[in-house]
């Protein structure tokens, strides 16, 4: 049998214990967990707080260079902002309402050639029957 292995989530720092890696998934946000560089004895040695340090610098450790925590917290927020994705849905809402309004005038002016054109020929037409 397997010993466990400790495993944390690099985003949220969730930790649990597998056997496998390929089960380390975070069940909260869905991520592939990180083995964490220690045997799963030596860790249950540790306190709380202590597990919480080492699983916090750990996520620091990883971090991404010039990336605060602060900034890797709020991504989700700011990938996911719902009020910014409207704001430029409405500038692009907007841009093709324009669009459509310049193609609609384009259409009647077409339109009306055809019109007109449809109209000259007939009168054209009923004239040449007339000369013959």
């Amino acid at each position: 049998m397997r010993e466990l292995t400790v495993f944390y989530c690099s985003k949220c720092g969730y930790y649990a214990y597998y056997q496998l890696p390929k089960n380390a998934v975070c069940p909260k946000c869905s991520a592939s967990m990180t083995k964490l560089p220690m045997t799963y004895q030596n860790f249950m040695n540790l306190d709380y707080e202590m597990r919480d340090e080492l699983i916090g610098s750990q996520i620091l450790g990883d971090a991404v260079p010039n990336c605060s925590v602060v900034q890797r917290i709020t991504e989700p927020e700011r990938q996911y902002n719902s009020r910014a994705v409207i704001a430029k849905q409405a500038v692009q809402i907007r841009e093709l309402t324009q669009e459509v309004e310049r193609l609609r005038d384009d259409n009647k002016k077409l339109n009306d050639t055809v019109t007109w054109m449809h109209a000259t020929i007939w009168d054209l037409t009923m004239k040449n029957k007339k000369l013959t």
